[in-house]
């Protein structure tokens, strides 16, 4: 057999006949053959892969996000290349670098800060598909953007415990550089402005760590809030730490509302109060508008808020 019948065969491709591709077929099995789409991505210049930066692999939401986006990838043949650029520009800039060399058919970015990273996609690969995740849309940018519904997720949180009688609450959120959804902390700002309490803003680096000094330097000032939202649920886990080592109870001295509804959050002691969403569906909404960029629109997840012992009243 010729190298280009085969290929015909091996790519269900018309040029073969049916008793050679099965002989070819029977062969390929019995070698343990697989097709290499590196290769083939190299030899055509067009894979079916296709890349999805995080900022923060050691936020389960983000793992979830990846579990839906591959599920649905996995589904049209596609997979998925995930990196990570742990809220560093010159890491995110060195993965768009290598996510284009692999040549990638779209991109799906939770960018870091104002999306230079998505300005550098665009500019080596225009006319691919770009989904930028949890994040503002570029500026003239042509591209689609996947997120919760950060307006409804700020407001359910603020009047929740504006109802317990919270008057001093923190915010939880990325330093001015590094922050991508600034819409959550105008959203914040402007709430607390109509229901006539005092907003905090704690911007800080989203580690485990960083959030724990923040906060706990928060909780020791000479005027400690007696509420914080938190950006995810998986630094509010610092929250309880910090309220921990500084004395203080979650749920009665201070209360926390964490974002995701991550499965750890109803084991924390006492459970979190959070806004749940489907992260898979994020994740199946991302691939889809990466596979299909021109027929889909933006997509807005739901959010509800779930009640439970780490909010209460003041007193």
């Amino acid at each position: 057999m010729s190298t280009a019948l085969a290929s015909f065969a091996l790519n269900d491709q018309k040029g073969v006949s049916a008793a050679s591709r099965a002989r070819i077929l029977e062969a390929a099995e019995k070698l343990g053959y697989r097709a290499d789409p590196v290769a083939r991505a190299l030899r055509t210049g067009d894979g079916n892969a296709y890349g999805v930066m995080i900022r923060n692999m050691a936020n389960p939401f983000f793992l979830d996000v990846l579990r839906g986006a591959q599920e649905a990838a996995t589904r049209q043949g596609a997979t998925i290349l995930a990196v990570d650029s742990e809220y560093s520009v010159e890491r995110e800039r060195e993965h768009i670098d290598l996510l284009v060399a692999q040549r990638v058919r779209g991109l799906a970015i939770a960018p870091v800060g104002s999306g230079e990273g998505v300005a550098r996609w665009l500019e080596l690969c225009p006319g691919r598909s770009t989904v930028v995740i949890n994040a503002l849309r570029p500026t003239n940018a042509r591209v689609t953007r996947v997120s919760p519904d950060n307006e409804r997720a700020v407001t359910l949180a603020v009047d929740h415990l504006v109802e317990l009688g919270h008057r001093r609450i923190s915010f939880l959120t990325a330093p001015a550089g590094l922050v991508a959804d600034d819409d959550r902390k105008r959203c914040f700002l402007r709430r607390c402005m109509e229901r006539g309490v005092e907003p905090d803003l704690v911007e800080t680096h989203l580690s485990l760590e960083r959030v724990h000094s923040a906060v706990t330097a928060r909780l020791r000032s000479t005027q400690p809030p007696t509420a914080i939202i938190t950006n995810s649920d998986f630094t509010a886990h610092a929250v309880y730490r910090a309220a921990r080592d500084c004395g203080v109870l979650v749920g009665k001295d201070l209360s926390v509302v964490g974002h995701d509804d991550l499965p750890s959050s109803q084991l924390l002691d006492p459970p979190l109060t959070t806004l749940r969403l489907d992260r898979l569906s994020i994740g199946k909404a991302v691939f889809a508008r990466l596979a299909d960029p021109e027929g889909l629109g933006d997509h807005v997840e739901p959010v509800e808020l779930i009640q439970r012992r780490s909010t209460g009243r003041v007193g």
